[in-house]
């Protein structure tokens, strides 16, 4: 199975590459094969352009994108990893999001308001970094509008049948051991979240 992990964060030295680090590790350890795409180092724009808008009103793209639409057609299962922003992802992976899947590529309107998605992968995993503590993100419900945007309303609406949202909490003052229990974590689903290997 081929995985195409996302990364959003301009910072080589982050935790969020870390992350991506652990979570590659446990994905080839159980087989999968690995697309790395890592937003920042491969020069990603994200804001959307009029020419954009009106190209992907054509349902068509510019090169980059659709070279970046083959790499998630070619996937069976899409991994996210961010920093949270605002209770959502950060611009360079929200105008991922805005400028590849677009309409005709990643969804269709039907009759009626229906949308039907056109992904086919079966899983997709997000992992997130975040400052706020668990103890907040429940007593205030910060997770809400990551999960109902970026989960329900984007790539479950896009058709990915199962999508897990994993939040790393109170990373900028966790300790060594609690990182190193993260990056554990990460692993992990690597090597569990989508299946054995075909």
């Amino acid at each position: 199975m081929r995985i195409l992990l996302i990364l959003a964060h301009p910072d080589p030295a982050s935790f969020n590459h870390a992350l991506t680090g652990a979570l590659s590790e446990g994905l080839r350890e159980a087989g999968h094969g690995v697309d790395l795409l890592d937003l920042h180092a491969e020069g990603f724009r994200p804001e959307m352009t009029a020419e954009d808008l009106r190209a992907a009103g054509r349902g068509a793209a510019d090169p980059a994108v659709r070279a970046l639409q083959e790499r998630v057609r070619a996937a069976s299962g899409l991994a996210l990893v961010f920093p949270v922003y605002w209770f959502g992802p950060p611009a360079l992976m929200k105008g991922f999001i805005d400028r590849v899947l677009f309409e005709g590529f990643a969804f269709r309107f039907l009759p009626g308001g229906r949308v039907e998605g056109l992904l086919r992968q079966e899983r997709a995993l997000v992992l997130c970094t975040a400052g706020a503590s668990a103890l907040l993100y429940r007593t205030f419900g910060f997770h809400r509008p990551m999960k109902r945007v970026l989960v329900d309303w984007t790539l479950r609406m896009c058709g990915v049948g199962t999508v897990q949202l994993e939040i790393f909490h109170g990373v900028r003052e966790a300790t060594e051991e609690r990182r190193r229990g993260f990056l554990h974590r990460a692993r992990e689903l690597g090597r569990t979240f989508f299946g054995p290997a075909a």
